[in-house]
């Protein structure tokens, strides 16, 4: 049976269209327990990766104590497209979108975003069609509106 953590993350995310993927072969597997995290099959290969948290109010307050009022956020700790083939198709986008309409709906005002391309969990990875930390930056900052702040 399904938490309603995990049914929440499915049916406010969903499932993207794809180039060159069949959309039935498409499957987001929840994979977290105190967290937001998931991953989008095609048939048995993992192919996305996502992994956000949401400080609970108590601790969130302690941590911006001498911080706004208005700066409620969550943590993007993980947003990645493990097969090359298939980078720079809108996978990341889609699910971009999602949390920031997530965010928005939750009344969050700031999203921190983890951002190394370099970091010891992506040594294996093939950088082709890979952003730099720079583009990557510049990646995020295009989600960043009036009402949801974008932060590294």
């Amino acid at each position: 049976m399904k938490s309603t953590l995990e049914n929440e993350i499915l049916l406010k995310f969903g499932v993207p269209e794809i180039e060159g993927i069949k959309k039935e072969n498409l499957n987001l597997k929840f994979e977290g327990e105190d967290c937001y995290k998931f991953s989008l099959f095609n048939k048995e290969e993992r192919i996305f990766s996502m992994d956000f948290y949401i400080r609970s109010g108590r601790i969130q307050n302690l941590y911006n104590r001498n911080q706004p009022d208005d700066r409620k956020y969550l943590k993007l700790q993980l947003l990645h497209v493990l097969n090359d083939n298939i980078r720079k198709k809108g996978i990341s986008t889609y699910y971009l979108n999602r949390l920031v309409t997530y965010a928005k709906e939750q009344g969050f005002t700031h999203i921190k975003v983890l951002v190394n391309p370099d970091d010891e969990a992506f040594k294996e990875d093939k950088k082709d069609n890979a952003l730099n930390l720079e583009q990557l930056k510049s990646f995020y900052k295009k989600f960043e509106d009036k009402e949801i702040k974008i932060e590294f």
